[in-house]
């Protein structure tokens, strides 16, 4: 009797010892539980999965899993943060995922599904900087002091050095190149709008015409549209069935080019100056502004601001048909789809910090005037002899064009005469520096990733 006493009394000390355990247990499991699922984003199929081509039935639950450099998170980066999906992000059962930057929302292709297998599927996605990001950390991080890049008061914000000698050199085709800045909103050819480095040559690679013409034509002045320009066909890939200028920038060659008034030739040569396959691959195709707006421009007195709208105009209309003096009759067109083109009027006034003269003061007076505020001029590292990207949409002046002379301000000149030439370009966005402080010794390196 005594023995099943204390028999009795043994089991139940090891019962409530085991619910102890069981309830250990099932706590640890909730907790894991709890955390798993606020780790994994779920979403209902109906609503979330996205189909490129086909239907999937009943493919189960979908998880994501975000990351942010590496680093997990229950959410995912804001549109403009400076954040793109990386390539290493991935789900299961052989769904591929990819990115809508427009909506800013992953897309899955389920292509591929391994629906048999009856499991959820899970995505993990990784977010990382952007090349251009990373590029814009970098370069506001090796920034001189009073040599910074600064926002434009465009609607696009763009980001430009300014002052008269930042250190905004790179190395770019084995020669010293400055950044501009770096434009926002900028279409490559198929539309897509990103921000893109905006380089020129430090150097002109020579003087010659923006257009030339047979005396025939505009009395031999030239024909103000950039896209059957003689210059673009000399800078630009394409055109090396010209008998004169063709391609030769873009390909590292030698010949004739046009450089006076009804089509007048020179020698010149480009084996040491073109572009080398290198440089070409890290050049993005771009669409261009190439507009004009006549009622702003005949006020000659223009503003910064009033060129950068100018320089976006979709005035399409115009042609010169007015007899002799102005009969090329051609269409001028606002966009340009091409790999090398000029700097922009407005690049020239937004480049300025105005030195004594306060930077705002500059840009709230027309360009005209700064003949009167030196302190514009000479503080704005853009003051270089050269052809400008614009026309001069004028009826009675169809061969003028806007460009920078003798050290000056911006003035109207005949296509068909002669200017330094320093070509500018777009960076693609997967070309980064990794190295240098912009300064002209110790010039930005950049590679394509």
């Amino acid at each position: 009797m005594v023995f099943n006493m204390k028999l009795e009394k043994f089991k139940e000390k090891n019962k409530r010892k085991k619910s102890i355990i069981v309830f250990t247990i099932c706590c640890v499991l909730l907790i894991v539980s709890v955390f798993f699922y606020q780790t994994f984003a779920l979403f209902e199929t109906k609503d979330n999965f996205n189909f490129i081509e086909g239907n999937i039935n009943n493919p189960g639950d979908l998880y994501f899993a975000y990351y942010i450099d590496d680093q997990i998170t229950l959410d995912i980066p804001n549109k403009n943060s400076g954040y793109t999906l990386s390539s290493k992000s991935n789900c299961n059962n052989e769904v591929i995922i990819s990115w809508d930057n427009e909506s800013w929302s992953a897309i899955l292709d389920y292509n591929n599904y391994q629906k048999e297998n009856n499991s959820r599927v899970k995505c993990n996605l990784y977010f990382e900087k952007t090349i251009i990001s990373q590029n814009i950390d970098y370069l506001k991080s090796h920034a001189a002091d009073g040599q910074i890049l600064e926002a434009d008061e465009t609607i696009d914000h763009n980001l430009r050095y300014i002052g008269a000698n930042p250190n905004n050199y790179v190395l770019f085709n084995n020669e010293l190149w400055q950044i501009i800045g770096v434009m926002n909103n900028v279409s490559d050819e198929k539309g897509v709008k990103e921000s893109r480095i905006k380089l020129i040559r430090s150097e002109s690679i020579g003087s010659y015409s923006w257009d030339s013409s047979e005396s025939s034509i505009n009395t031999g002045k030239g024909i103000n549209e950039w896209s059957q320009a003689d210059l673009m066909k000399l800078l630009n890939p394409g055109y090396e069935s010209e008998s004169v200028g063709g391609s030769l920038y873009w390909n590292r060659d030698s010949g004739t080019c046009y450089n006076a008034l009804n089509n007048t030739t020179t020698d010149c040569d480009f084996r040491e100056s073109g572009l080398l396959e290198e440089s070409k691959d890290m050049i993005e195709t771009i669409m261009w502004n190439t507009g004009s707006d006549a009622e702003v421009l005949s006020k000659f007195e223009i503003l910064t601001s009033q060129y950068y709208e100018a320089e976006r105009s979709n005035n399409t209309e115009y042609k010169c048909a007015f007899g002799d003096y102005c009969n090329d009759n051609i269409n001028r067109n606002s966009i340009w789809t091409g790999k090398v083109g000029l700097m922009y009027p407005s690049d020239f006034g937004y480049a300025t910090s105005g030195g004594k003269t306060t930077r705002t003061t500059c840009l709230n007076t027309c360009i005209y005037d700064w003949k009167e505020k030196k302190d514009c001029q000479e503080n704005d590292w853009l003051l270089k002899d050269q052809y400008l990207m614009m026309p001069v949409f004028n009826p009675k002046n169809a061969f003028m064009v806007n460009c920078l002379y003798n050290q000056e301000l911006i003035v109207y000149t005949f296509a068909g005469g002669d200017n330094n030439i320093l070509p500018v370009v777009y960076l693609k966005n997967n070309v980064k520096i990794y190295s240098g402080n912009g300064s002209n010794t110790e010039p930005f390196l950049i590679h394509q990733m």
